[in-house]
């Protein structure tokens, strides 16, 4: 079973649009209504590649209702302590006219100490059986940076395998207990380095310094421009040919793409490919839950291109 810490997950709710004006009434000729959150986006894929998945973490109000039937929906397995606060939104508004999309993140509510309690419950006891544990996405607010730390602290066994997806000081605190795969984006690798990255040199540097805290597997998603991935044998940049879709959860589709190609494959050349191929795929849809998408990847997978860089 792969277990997935989604802490702060959010109800997404998509407008397309025609034409959106700022400070003006707009109307949309379409909505949708997916469950969210980076873990969350991470499951469905997962789930589509035919993986036993589990996601916990926090879900309450009105919102958090909707999130577990759109879950349920999905087939997903959940295990979501009910918290006094409520489930946040995350609003999309895509743009026919301009080719844009404009994405509107709510914060979430605080999480309180009994509530916190019950997770960590949940958390050991679901470690029993998973051979894979993810923990992507944001935390809610008054979270201490150190929570994803504690976590993969918690993780014991060595047999499992711990991937982490996070950003700022969240992430450099989670660093320091050497994850087996962390995939930051290029924006989200800058602000930790506090260094932009611009050329060959600067995607050595960054994986280099992701490596240094005994990561097996440091990722990073370039967005349109594809990812970078260290190994023991050097630093390769994966590519396919840029597209106008949209961005939002990509790099999520990314990570289960990546997920499930080295625990099938055993080989990272091949997971990187599926990774490339599952976030490519993930512009032209609001998220991958079906085989039909999943036949589009592994078409895909054979056009992208792996490049050494040092």
């Amino acid at each position: 079973m792969i277990l997935i810490v989604n802490i702060n997950p959010s109800l997404d709710v998509i407008f397309y649009t025609k034409g959106f004006h700022k400070s003006k009434v707009n109307r949309s000729y379409k909505e949708e209504i997916v469950p969210g959150g980076k873990g969350i986006n991470v499951a469905k894929t997962l789930k589509a590649f035919g993986e036993e998945v589990k996601v916990i973490g926090f879900c309450g109000g009105s919102t958090g209702i909707i999130l577990k039937e759109e879950l349920k929906k999905r087939n997903i397995d959940y295990e979501l302590v009910e918290i006094k606060g409520k489930t946040r939104f995350a609003i999309g508004i895509k743009e026919d006219k301009k080719k844009e999309f404009t994405v509107l993140n709510g914060s979430g509510d605080k999480i309180n100490e009994e509530e916190w309690n019950s997770f960590f419950k949940i958390f050991k006891e679901n470690l029993e059986n998973a051979k894979i544990v993810i923990i992507s996405g944001s935390i809610p607010p008054e979270t201490p940076t150190e929570i994803y730390a504690l976590m993969l602290k918690e993780i014991k066994n060595p047999k499992i395998l711990r991937v982490l997806d996070a950003r700022d000081n969240v992430l450099k605190e989670a660093l320091k207990e050497s994850p087996d795969i962390v995939k930051p984006n290029k924006e989200e690798m800058e602000n930790l380095l506090s260094k932009k990255l611009k050329n060959k040199n600067d995607y050595i540097y960054a994986i280099r310094y992701l490596r240094s805290f005994n990561i097996k597997y440091p990722l990073i998603s370039l967005s349109k421009k594809g990812a970078l991935i260290g190994i023991e044998e050097g630093i390769y940049k994966a590519t396919l040919p840029p597209n106008d879709g949209i961005q939002w959860g990509t790099g999520d589709s990314f990570l289960a793409g990546f997920i499930f190609g080295l625990k099938n494959y055993q080989d990272p050349f091949e997971a990187i490919k599926l990774a490339c191929a599952s976030g490519y795929v993930k512009t032209k849809y609001p998220e991958i839950i079906d085989k039909q998408q999943i036949k589009e990847i592994f078409i895909l997978k054979d056009k992208v291109k792996v490049k050494r860089l040092c």
